[in-house]
């Protein structure tokens, strides 16, 4: 058995070299032969070989564009940062413009009314139930502020401290029902009463009461404070009239006014505190 095997060897040895002493003594003698072989090879291989170079190439396009990927993802990051922080200075700047322009209405206000003593108080809240009608600002007794005392802006009377605490006070608006200030026609020196909104007049405006039945009262007249009785100090814009009609009684007239101010965007207020004679608003 042993014998038969090593037999097989010996032939396949025997075989394989036959072969090799074959393929070498012809190709030898029979070079074309392999050059007319190689060229349908190569053309058959052709397009599978430029497929994978083409495929080879794009990867390593691929892997040399990661790190451009990666810095231009870090430099995105670094814009959108810097972006953010603009916008932050940009809102800082719209503010702080804001508030020079409301700076300079103020001092320009403080030096039209140089004969007052006007305390600057910033508005911290509004009364719950009372929206429209009383707010609360951040000045008190200890800054000299009384009740009654009128408080105003550079556009117009805003009202009354109802009531002063330590540092903070609550300033009833002239749109509240129970507010009463002395006011007359600018143009024609017609006096009468300003009471918060009642009707006829709207929500926020306020109506004027107690006008003359011949008062040539007309739309677009400016009311303004008049001083009478010791209250709001004279000559404060308060609004502007929209309608004038008579009274049911035929006997006077009255005035529906939009009032100057804009409560619902109040920041800043001034309060009066040395007006002579005046204790603020007037109750009903």
């Amino acid at each position: 058995m042993f014998n038969i095997f090593r037999s097989r060897r010996l032939w396949l040895l025997v075989i394989v070299l036959f072969l090799l002493i074959f393929t070498i003594n012809y190709t030898s003698k029979n070079q074309s032969f392999f050059s007319r072989l190689e060229s349908p090879v190569i053309t058959i291989l052709s397009p599978a070989q430029k497929v994978l170079s083409t495929a080879t190439a794009a990867i390593k396009e691929s892997l040399g564009t990661i790190p451009d990927i990666l810095a231009l993802k870090k430099q995105n990051e670094e814009l959108k940062k810097q972006v953010a922080e603009l916008e932050q200075y940009k809102q800082k700047f719209l503010e702080y413009q804001k508030e020079n322009i409301n700076l300079r209405s103020l001092l320009g206000l403080k030096q039209r009314n140089y004969q007052y003593d006007l305390e600057t108080a910033e508005v911290i809240g509004r009364e719950p139930g009372n929206w429209f009608n009383v707010i609360l600002i951040d000045k008190g007794e200890e800054s000299g502020i009384k009740k009654d005392m009128a408080v105003i802006t550079d556009k117009g009377l805003v009202g009354y401290i109802l009531s002063a605490g330590k540092n903070f006070s609550k300033v009833i608006l002239i749109t509240d029902n129970r507010c009463s200030v002395s006011a007359m026609i600018e143009r024609t020196r017609d006096n009468g009463i300003l009471k918060g909104t009642i009707e006829p007049a709207p929500m926020g405006y306020i109506k004027m009461v107690y006008l003359p039945q011949e008062a040539n009262i007309i739309k677009g007249d400016t009311v303004i404070s008049s001083g009478l009785g010791g209250l709001i100090p004279k000559g404060i814009i308060i609004g502007e009239v929209v309608e004038a009609q008579k009274e049911t009684n035929g006997l006077m007239q009255y005035a529906i006014v939009k009032p100057e101010v804009d409560f619902q965007k109040l920041e800043q207020v001034f309060v009066i505190k040395n007006h002579n004679g005046s204790q603020g608003g007037m109750n009903p």
